[in-house]
């Protein structure tokens, strides 16, 4: 008999909702048979038999929020009668009502990405603790009270502080129970708004109370790849100084480029879009800029200059906003670059990104043009240290100063914000005059 519980499947991924069961109880299944599609915050993931056997009992309904670690299914050999073991008892979840179905908008940007966790564990501390790395990598202990033990980066602390989070109150879902800044952001999100107040044994306790509204109102449940993605939000804003530098330039030639080689490039079946274009001019720049390819490492206090070149195209969804990654850009041809730009655009809207197509992003570009919109203010897809917004394409006219006579052109915004503890400001300006270069040809 085994127990089978829902597995880790990477880039900090730590629950999931039931989407489909693709088995029942009383199912003979084989090994490596798919048994249920799980939503996570990155793709709809399907998770296969262990071994074949029979499913004994399914242990969460779809539409359940499911974490690691917990029981998904028991599944014993023929004739084995079940007897569900404690801990698959207590994984059980009571089946939760939603009001509405999520918001399925567009999403702002950034990446949906969460801090690396592992299922909590239980905690028995024989003396109050706190247990954090120091920038040195050795561990710190300060005393609080008789009954918390809790593991923390410096990093994350600072966070915790700046959020006015009490990390007392938080059970770590890292590893060895260490908090990490999922935590904290989920604790922020889930802080009540009301004042405390003193019962008369003189503890200070927190109340909620529902709010009123004046009119008809639609509830729906912030949470799932809504949620991920406004945590994330959150942390770019309370862990970056974002700055933004606009500019216009003058893409006539590149546009008359492109509509001369869209033509071929159809013909080896490529659909050839702009922003192949703008992927490569990037790459090129970010070897100039190297800063601009950097992150700062808040707990080591080291700036990570990378040497390799991964771009977050940003993707809009029904279900919000993904950034897949087109890595070692630096390294393919336009075509490439074309094709991996559409792949990973149906693979996100078809639910079918990997937790890799996700991860390992270097810098970004979100194009809101395509939609409509001159400027934006992009949000920074942390850690990264900055993001490039392309506007729509617009004709436009530029004055000749020889002639004084008017020219039609295409022109296109850009907007790039940048975290400005890493990059000065003429840095940025230089960084988007020399794309700008590029794509004037």
């Amino acid at each position: 008999m085994l127990e089978f519980k829902f597995p880790d499947v990477g880039e900090g991924i730590h629950e999931g909702t039931i989407v489909k069961w693709r088995i029942k109880e009383g199912d003979e299944v084989k090994s490596d048979q798919v048994l249920v599609e799980i939503e996570t915050d990155k793709a709809i993931v399907e998770i296969p038999s262990p071994r074949a056997g029979i499913i004994a009992k399914t242990f969460h309904a779809e539409k359940e929020i499911i974490k690691v670690g917990e029981t998904l299914v028991a599944i014993t050999d023929k004739g084995e009668v079940y007897s569900p073991t404690s801990s698959a008892v207590a994984a059980t979840i009571t089946p939760t009502v939603e009001v509405a179905t999520p918001d399925k908008g567009p999403g702002v940007v950034g990446s949906i990405d969460a801090s690396n966790t592992e299922i909590p564990k239980a905690k028995i501390s024989a003396r109050a603790e706190i247990s954090a790395l120091s920038t040195s990598g050795r561990p710190e202990t300060s005393a609080l009270n008789s009954s918390v033990s809790i593991k923390i980066l410096p990093g994350t602390r600072n966070l915790a502080a700046k959020l006015k989070i009490d990390i007392t109150k938080i059970t770590g879902t890292g590893p060895n129970g260490m908090i990490t800044d999922a935590d904290i952001l989920s604790a922020k999100t889930s802080t009540s708004t009301f004042a405390p107040m003193t019962s008369a044994s003189g503890t200070t306790t927190t109340t909620t109370q529902p709010k009123t509204f004046p009119g008809s109102v639609t509830i729906t449940p912030y949470k799932g790849i809504r949620k991920v993605i406004g945590d994330h939000m959150v942390e770019s804003h309370t862990r970056t100084v974002p700055v933004t530098h606009f500019d216009t330039i003058d893409i006539t030639k590149l546009f008359n480029k492109r509509e001369v080689e869209k033509v071929a490039a159809v013909q080896q079946n490529i659909k050839l879009t702009f922003l192949a274009y703008i992927v490569q001019a990037v790459t090129q720049t970010l070897k100039e800029f190297p800063i601009i390819n950097s992150e700062l490492n808040e707990s080591s206090q080291e700036i990570i200059t990378k040497n390799y070149y991964n771009i977050g195209i940003a993707v809009d969804t029904e279900d919000g906003l993904f950034v897949p990654t087109i890595k070692d850009a630096d390294k393919k041809d336009l075509y490439t670059i074309a094709q991996e730009i559409v792949s990973l655009a149906e693979k996100a809207k078809a639910k079918k990104l990997t937790p890799q197509d996700m991860s390992g992003g270097t810098f970004t570009i979100t194009n809101y043009g395509s939609i409509g919109g001159d400027f934006a203010t992009p949000i920074i897809n942390y850690p990264e240290s900055a993001i490039l917004g392309l506007g729509k394409i617009k004709d436009s006219f530029i004055l000749d100063a020889a002639t004084k006579q008017l020219t039609p052109t295409k022109t296109m915004g850009l907007a790039l914000t940048f975290d400005h503890r890493l990059i000065d400001g003429a840095v940025a300006a230089r960084f988007v005059n020399a794309v700008a270069l590029k794509l004037q040809l």
